[in-house]
């Protein structure tokens, strides 16, 4: 059993979903652990079935935040616990377009070339998202709206840019930042396959990298790096997401 095993939820039809908590971080110099239970991250629910709904249920997830755009929409969650659904769609992160030939990354068809574009799209990602990920840091500080999933499509690039910033704000170190957010990878592979075997220039873009996730972070040097970012553009309140979850 690898590593995303065992971080992997019984679901049937929702991919690429986890929790936060259980990650090892550093609070006033001691070594502590992020609680259990209050932060999710997913992709689409365009598959969740009967079962996934009363899995999500159980776990008394109060609200779910929605990276989507419009176009990509075509269902949502919807269980007895979850009290609000909030949409904060971020374009720059459809990838959707690759897949089903409507988008313009399609044409770029060599590995080379996808691996081009995923580095502009993590470069321009922490700007574009930050009116977004503003209200999820928001939220986030908020218990009333706890536990809380955030979602996009595959769950892996504007989810798992969230995720980063998330685990970076509570204490996580770099290596436990890139461990969560490789699991992707793993979680990912079985739904991509089916394409990249046959055209293997998608893999960059249905994939991820530390390439991806360090170019993010350089591109928020221009606010100073990532704890100003976090701070003064997206006014996290590290003090109070501390409080809330970490143990």
């Amino acid at each position: 059993m690898n590593k995303a095993d065992k971080r992997r939820f019984p679901l049937e039809g929702l991919l690429n979903t986890r929790e936060l908590g259980g990650y090892p971080v550093i609070a006033e110099g001691i070594q502590k652990t992020v609680k259990k239970g209050l932060i999710f991250r997913s992709g689409s629910p365009e598959n969740i079935t009967e079962a996934d709904q009363q899995f999500l249920n159980s776990l008394k997830i109060r609200t779910a935040v929605d990276f989507r755009s419009e176009g990509e929409k075509s269902s949502s969650f919807n269980f007895p616990s979850l009290d609000k659904k909030v949409d904060l769609p971020i374009d720059a992160g459809n990838l959707m377009g690759a897949l089903f030939d409507t988008g313009e990354w399609l044409y770029n068809n060599s590995a080379e070339k996808a691996e081009a574009e995923m580095m502009k799209l993590y470069s321009l990602l922490p700007v574009e998202a930050i009116p977004r990920y503003r209200v999820l840091f928001s939220l986030l500080a908020d218990s009333a709206s706890l536990p809380i999933i955030f979602y996009c499509s595959a769950g892996k690039d504007r989810t798992g840019m969230a995720s980063a910033l998330i685990l970076h704000a509570l204490g996580a170190d770099r290596e436990t930042i890139m461990e969560d957010y490789f699991y992707s990878k793993e979680n990912l592979r079985p739904y991509w396959e089916r394409y990249t075997n046959t055209q293997s220039y998608l893999i960059p873009y249905f994939t991820v990298s530390e390439k991806y996730l360090l170019t993010a972070f350089r591109s928020m040097e221009k606010y100073g790096g990532i704890d100003r970012y976090l701070a003064n553009e997206l006014g996290a309140d590290i003090k109070r997401l501390r409080e809330l979850y970490i143990e």
